[in-house]
């Protein structure tokens, strides 16, 4: 396995439908400067090997990366936990293996405070929430070797839903406010979300309702067999579709609003903002839809505005380049507090 030597470096992150790609003009440094940055869809392999080429047009072998990716069976829930057993070896493995199904010991499992998302630690002092996150350790595999094959070499690699929902509080504070937001990530075959409040990150049941059962419930309103032709008009916003997005969506909204109608109960806050992570600008119909549907409004990320904030410069004309969408890829290098999270169960 080889590299290039140059100090320069890609951030890159695997998405349901994006890769994205940023160059950075020193991987690892202190601050962040974006050279350029790419968009390419996630099934266009000879996009990625010519945007790739076209950003690292030195480069021989393997490209260095801090990567991000959003894996199929990714795990991030919030758990009660009983504080008197944390001693105990077993109750941790035991807890997530009974509750979400899995087997604990073949999975990669990290701990975060629900509040502040610092490292969990039972100790100093003893809470009893936490954020459990993971993904199994054959997913994490398979992203690696994909991400190999691309001709990146992961420096870092992590699921990156939790960095965007510190990214979301971040542009939030940015903005002055403090209501809470619904972040929605509409996968291939489910579909989480998460909610942001004054009690931290709040975690409904993921939904089973993901793009495919978008592609398929089009289908048959068009009456349309050719599932890849309609898969493509949804991503081409195709204006037919589009004016059928509150039946098509449907099935999602009709299990999405009895979460965010539970937390407002449970809480008395109001969820205003909805924000769509990943979802590239052709899909932006659909974050709207969902807005209206229930009754919020789309957070609109000025991704150039909140890297001005942070101080991560870039080379002229990349931010323009930037929608909302980025947020999720930016998230990887923002300087957020806190940098790391990592109490790993066993």
């Amino acid at each position: 396995m080889f590299f290039s030597r140059s100090r320069s470096g890609v951030v890159v992150e695997l998405n349901p439908f994006r890769i994205l790609l940023a160059r950075l003009s020193r991987l690892g440094g202190s601050t962040a400067h974006l050279e350029d940055v790419a968009d390419v869809p996630v099934d266009d392999r000879d996009a990625f090997d010519r945007e790739l080429q076209r950003l690292f047009p030195d480069h021989k072998g393997y490209t260095p990366g801090i990567c991000g990716v959003f894996t199929p069976t990714r795990l991030l829930q919030r758990e009660e936990l009983n504080v008197k057993r944390l001693a105990e070896a077993d109750y941790l493995p035991s807890l997530i293996s009974d509750q979400y199904k899995v087997e604990a010991a073949k999975w990669q499992l990290v701990l975060v405070n629900p509040y502040e998302g610092f490292p969990f630690d039972e100790k100093h002092p003893p809470i009893k929430e936490v954020l459990i996150c993971g993904e199994s350790r054959e997913e994490l595999m398979g992203a690696q070797r994909r991400l190999l094959d691309l001709g990146i070499l992961p420096r870092r690699m992590e699921v990156a839903s939790l960095p965007v929902l510190g990214a979301i509080q971040s542009y939030q504070a940015l903005l002055g406010e403090g209501q809470p937001a619904a972040v929605v990530e509409l996968d291939l075959h489910r579909t989480r979300v998460f909610i942001l409040g004054k009690n931290g990150v709040n975690t409904p049941a993921p939904i089973e309702f993901g793009f495919d059962a978008l592609v398929d419930t089009a289908r048959k309103e068009l009456g349309d067999a050719d599932g890849a032709a309609v898969r493509a008009r949804l991503l081409a916003a195709d204006a037919d579709l589009v004016a059928r997005a509150p039946r098509l969506l449907r099935p999602l909204i009709r299990n999405l609003k009895p979460a965010i109608d539970y937390f407002e109960l449970q809480t008395g806050q109001r969820v205003n903002d909805l924000y769509c992570t990943f979802l590239p600008s052709s899909l932006d119909w659909l974050s709207q839809a969902l807005a209206t549907a229930l009754e919020m409004r789309v957070l609109a990320v000025d991704c150039a505005r909140w890297l001005d904030a942070l101080r991560i410069t870039a080379a002229d004309g990349v931010p323009a380049r930037l929608g909302p969408h980025w947020l999720s890829l930016l998230s990887l290098v923002a300087p957020l507090s806190p940098a790391s999270y990592a109490k790993k169960v066993e």
